[in-house]
């Protein structure tokens, strides 16, 4: 298992004299025509970024100056996306997706066809568009700074659209880093509604002396899979684990262990041993329970006797995890899916 390095770094920039004229090479990124990357995404699907910009727009240039100049972020989609930019004002004519888009030159400053298809008709420089690995859209307008645009690539990269809204997600990362969002004070703008509870106390256990414990007083078992490189796990440990409600549901119902996917230590785990398999790669026990499904974050759960009862690829969030909790704990699961058991719930709702 390949492993690209996610290379945190959480610098400020500020505008200084900007001037619309200057022309700013496109940074350190390898960056491709929009028909290049998606070519490229044929032989090795990656998501793809595209920076749509104009020649007049300063905070494009900007952008091209700091954040994409970042060696942290260069490095990251490098190694992690197809970079392409598009000039919204280009006046060739462009085949994409086999159809061809052209400059109808309207206008004081005529706007390519394509741009109005990538933006979705909502023409705002810069502005960034991702295709995720299954080719869907998203839009993401406005100059980003470094530490604004990084969970947005993790977001992407870690496949995480199917799992959480990229605003919770934003959010959640907020509150995890908390210190490089504190001296802009955009962590205090959060309206209150939407910030995550990270005050809960999970009560990790350590898998050396676990054992014992399980002995004397045997309960359900959740076991949390991670990497160090996986920056959505820290945000799931953080935002989910760390909510009060699952915390204490957890800390009276389960024991909980975390064990690094690329770990190098021997790990034996009721009466079986598992090793490392060498640097980059996955642990024996990471293989031996997800097989070859190894996205991370990972949650496999374990009844009182140490069966293995549920295994769960990718991101959860507070309001996922904790009825899949409720249903394992109320060892639901002997007897209905758990699709039947959300369905149960909502009825019960309604009907009181």
């Amino acid at each position: 298992m390949k492993i690209f390095y996610f290379i945190m770094i959480l610098t400020f920039f500020y505008v200084n004299n900007l001037k619309s004229q200057e022309i700013i090479a496109p940074s350190a990124i390898k960056w491709y025509s929009i028909n290049e990357a998606f070519e490229l995404n044929k032989k090795q699907n990656r998501p793809i970024i595209v920076d749509v910009y104009t020649d007049w727009c300063s905070w494009c240039k900007f952008m091209m100056k700091t954040t994409f100049a970042n060696n942290g972020i260069s490095s990251y989609i490098n190694n992690n996306f197809y970079a392409a930019r598009f000039n919204a004002e280009l006046t060739d004519t462009v085949k994409f997706n086999d159809k061809d888009y052209i400059n109808r030159q309207i206008g004081r400053r005529p706007t390519h066809d394509l741009a109005n298809y990538l933006l979705d008709g909502k023409l705002s420089y810069p502005s960034l568009v991702y295709f995720d690995r299954e080719g869907r859209k998203t839009v993401v307008p406005g100059y980003k700074e470094s530490k604004d645009i990084e969970p947005i690539l993790i977001y992407f990269n870690e496949n995480l659209q199917s799992k959480i809204s990229l605003n919770e997600f934003i959010i959640n990362f907020m509150f995890t880093y908390p210190n490089a969002f504190e001296n802009d004070h955009s962590i205090y703008k959060i309206d209150n509604a939407f910030k995550p509870d990270t005050l809960g106390l999970p009560e990790w256990q350590n898998l050396d002396k676990f054992g014992n414990k399980y002995s004397k007083k045997p309960k359900p078992i959740l076991l949390f899979m991670y990497t160090t490189w996986c920056i959505s796990c820290n945000v799931m440990e953080n935002t989910t684990f760390g909510n009060t409600k699952v915390a204490d549901f957890l800390n009276e119902n389960f024991y909980i262990i975390k064990i690094d996917a690329a770990s190098q230590d021997t790990i034996n785990f009721f009466g079986k041993t598992f090793y490392g398999t060498g640097k980059n790669n996955p642990h024996q026990i990471a293989t031996s329970l997800f097989q070859n499904n190894l996205q991370m974050p990972a949650i496999a759960f374990f009844d009182e006797k140490a069966n293995l009862i549920s295994i769960n690829n990718g991101y959860l969030t507070t309001e996922q995890i904790y009825p899949f909790l409720k249903f394992l704990n109320e060892k639901k699961y002997v007897k209905m899916k758990y699709q039947d058991y959300l369905k149960e719930q909502q009825n019960t709702k309604v009907a009181n």
